[in-house]
């Protein structure tokens, strides 16, 4: 006999172990009078005995119950109510049937053990006796009731149940005696499957011979009695029970989708029905005259790295048969139950109010709602609750670039948690998990870093969006038992509206008009900071902008928070098209700004050269005039009335408003003579230029040039010129070198077009 014989740490419990009791009133849990002193809300878990943590229950009698840990090599260990004391019992697998008999096996599974060592736990020191049930003929373990030992071995092409009285002379050493139970040559009662007992009967899930009828069969071990309860031809009978009142099981109907079959023991024969949330194959108990159903948490994946995913539970409820209506939550949530003395039903679960251990579900004399009582305790609260969130409310998108830490504390350490960052406008998230590593009693820190990358695009290493993200935090307890956590924030991302930043990502984006039309949408990223660009990508903007001549970027003009666009039609009327920051939709619909636009042959705007921090539109007539339109933030007039700046300007061929060039503070402008000689104009911030000055020549080779502000994140001013393909000009921030060499880039990734702005 190798049995570890152990105490409880801390006081010694009294003779009688102090149980909380509870009633399942209208869903929720209400302490009842206590019979002794009352014991305070503190006190509660520590006054019950203990329960192992990350264990089951797997059997209970009167004077202690039976677990199992959970892993390859469980333990087994039997704790008395009366003083907390335990023993571990050697063996692959152990169970109980509601006495004070416990049988372990030799192999992992019951079900295929030859050897079983059965013991009487009533006894300081119990020490087992052997039955062999290969020598005995061939038998099969198929469950305990009770004291009775319960077996089965297939006969005639058929699966055939028997019983055995575990009596005085059997635990002396003696041979048992198996009698036939719920049997003949007329039934198959398949690898005991479906068989639940409670401490005097057993209930078969078995087949009629030949007809192949689903039915169950119950056995009353006292009386020898064998009652059948068919489902029918188009019926299929999942997991039962049974009490000293009723037999239920989970069925199938056709028609009529799946619920509860319920009868009552010895009466006349009555077929109620019982409509169910829970699945078929979720577990079903009786208590008395009450239906008990609970969902467990099946965990998916739960060695991965990811800490794997639970599905969805629901609490571990009672129905009344009589009076279906009267219903009520009686645990949060359940991992396993087993059938208990006088009725009753011990579950392994845990309520928020209570916490996690064993609880006893026991039916009363006067058939009202069972009580329900804890009487062991693992100490921990079934309750995961959020101790320190250490995350952002607002954030710059300069502050989003360089990194993120994000931080949770949690009451429990052993909770899989699992977390989801979102952006609500384009509905683009990431998620992360992490296994439960922590002991339950103990709390646990999450941190998480996000490197503040667009999350639809994170390959590219684009910023992030601007506007409102969400994240949510789900910790679920690694047992199954208690509710999840679930806890969500927001935070806010924004950046100033730069020029061409029309999907609020932080980096420049190209407006590309091809020849049928269709205006898209070109995303761009530096391939190093401070470096050249690459395209990220075309989204499709809409069509029939064929109507216009005129195409230009010009900032925020209209008051929003994204980059502008106007566009001139044929007969000189000039149109708005409102920046979104929506990358799919990136314009809003068009409004009128006003006609007699076709004096102009050249427009350009995005760089403030007023000073006032809007952007302003410049624009050359046929005459050679340059008229300045100053930006005025009100989408209904975007510009005050036009100041004329000089004259002369017929000797260009294309101007571009290039922003901030020269480092002076003001938005400054290019301007290309028709030999292709580049000259830089530096604004003075007051709506003038000083003298102009050359950059170079050899730019007649471009068709045009669009001026992208900031691109390629080092604070300047760039310049991207093109014929068909791109060449990106990165700026220096050196007036008099505004440029750097240009890098041949694939931008529009070889889409044909006739306009870029």
């Amino acid at each position: 006999m190798h049995v570890k014989h152990v105490h409880t740490r801390g006081r010694r419990l009294a003779a009688a172990a102090v149980t909380v009791v509870l009633a399942a009133t209208g869903g929720t849990l209400t302490a009842l009078p206590a019979a002794a002193a009352p014991v305070a809300a503190q006190d509660r878990q520590a006054s019950a005995v203990p329960f192992p943590r990350d264990a089951d229950v797997v059997g209970a009698g009167p004077s202690g119950f039976l677990s199992k840990t959970r892993g390859e090599t469980p333990e087994f260990r039997w704790t008395r109510y009366a003083d907390g004391s335990s023993l571990v019992l050697p063996g692959a697998d152990a169970a109980g049937g509601g006495s004070d008999l416990v049988v372990t096996g030799d192999r992992k599974l019951m079900s295929v053990s030859s050897l079983l060592n059965v013991y009487d736990m009533t006894k300081p020191n119990p020490a087992p006796v052997v039955i062999d049930l290969d020598a005995l003929g061939d038998y099969t373990y198929a469950g305990m009731a009770g004291s009775t030992l319960l077996v089965e071995r297939y006969e005639d092409g058929s699966t055939i149940q028997y019983a055995a009285d575990l009596d005085a002379a059997v635990l002396a050493g003696g041979a048992p005696q198996f009698r036939k139970v719920a049997g003949g040559a007329q039934i198959d009662c398949q690898d005991g499957a479906g068989v639940w007992t409670d401490t005097s009967s057993a209930l078969y899930d078995c087949w009629v011979t030949g007809q192949r009828i689903p039915t169950k069969i119950l056995v009353d071990l006292a009386t020898g009695d064998t009652p059948w309860y068919p489902s029918g031809r188009e019926e299929r009978a999942y997991e039962g029970s049974v009490s000293a009142t009723h037999v239920a099981w989970r069925e199938a109907r056709v028609p009529g989708g799946h619920g509860i079959a319920v009868r009552r023991r010895g009466g006349p024969y009555a077929d109620l029905w019982f409509r169910s949330e829970y699945a078929l194959t979720d577990p079903l108990y009786l208590v008395g005259g009450w239906l008990a159903s609970g969902q467990k948490a099946h965990i998916d994946g739960a060695g991965s790295a990811e800490g794997g995913e639970a599905t969805t539970r629901l609490p571990f409820t009672l129905q009344s048969i009589e009076n279906p209506a009267d219903k009520s939550v009686a645990l949060t949530a359940f991992s396993s139950a087993v059938a208990g003395p006088g009725g009753s039903l011990l579950v392994r679960g845990g309520t928020p109010e209570h916490g996690e251990g064993l609880y006893r579900i026991a039916p009363r004399a006067d058939g009202g709602r069972p009580t329900v009582e804890l009487v062991a305790s693992t100490g921990q609260s079934t309750t995961v609750t959020l101790t320190e969130n250490a995350t952002p409310n607002e954030m710059t998108g300069e502050r989003v670039a360089r990194g993120v830490d994000f931080g949770w504390g949690l009451s429990r350490g052993d909770a899989r948690v699992t977390m989801t960052l979102t952006h609500l406008a384009s509905g683009k998230g990431v998620s992360r998990a992490w296994p439960a590593e922590g002991a339950a009693g103990e709390p646990r820190r999450i941190t998480w870093h996000w490197d503040g990358k667009d999350l639809e695009n994170a390959a590219w290493a684009s910023p992030a969006r601007g506007g409102w993200y969400e994240w949510k935090l789900t910790a679920r307890p690694d047992d199954g038992i208690g509710p999840d956590l679930v806890t969500t924030g927001r935070f806010l991302v924004t950046r100033p509206a730069a020029a061409h930043d029309y999907d609020d990502d932080g980096t420049a984006d190209l407006l590309a008009r091809d020849p049928q039309g269709v205006l898209w949408r070109h995303g761009t990223r530096p391939t190093a900071p401070g470096g050249s660009l690459a395209g990220t990508g075309a989204s499709r903007v809409g069509g029939g902008w064929q109507a216009y001549d005129r195409l230009v970027s010009v900032g925020n003009v209209a008051g929003g928070s994204a980059p502008d666009s106007l566009a001139r039609d044929r007969s000189g009327v000039l149109w708005l098209y409102q920046g979104t920051g929506d990358r799919n939709a990136p314009l809003a619909p068009r409004t009128q700004i006003g006609g007699g636009w076709q004096t102009y042959d050249r427009i350009t705007g995005g760089a403030d050269v007023t000073g006032d921090r809007r952007p302003d539109v410049l624009a050359t007539d046929k005459t050679g005039v340059l008229w300045l339109y100053a930006g005025t933030g009100n989408a209904k007039t975007p510009f005050s009335t036009r100041k004329r700046i000089g004259g002369g300007w017929q000797a260009y061929n294309e101007i571009t408003a290039a922003g901030n060039l020269g480092g002076a503070g003001a938005g400054d402008l290019l301007a290309r003579d028709r030999s292709g000689v580049l000259w830089l104009y530096l604004g003075k911030g007051d709506g003038t230029f000083a003298a102009r000055k050359q950059v170079g020549g050899g730019w007649g080779a471009f068709k045009g040039l669009t001026a992208v502000g900031d691109a390629n994140g080092d604070g300047r001013a760039d310049l991207v010129a093109w014929n068909g393909d791109e060449t990106f000009y990165a700026g220096t921030g050196d007036w008099s070198a505004p440029f750097k060499r240009g890098a041949r880039t694939n931008l529009t990734q070889d889409s044909a077009y006739d306009s870029l702005f």
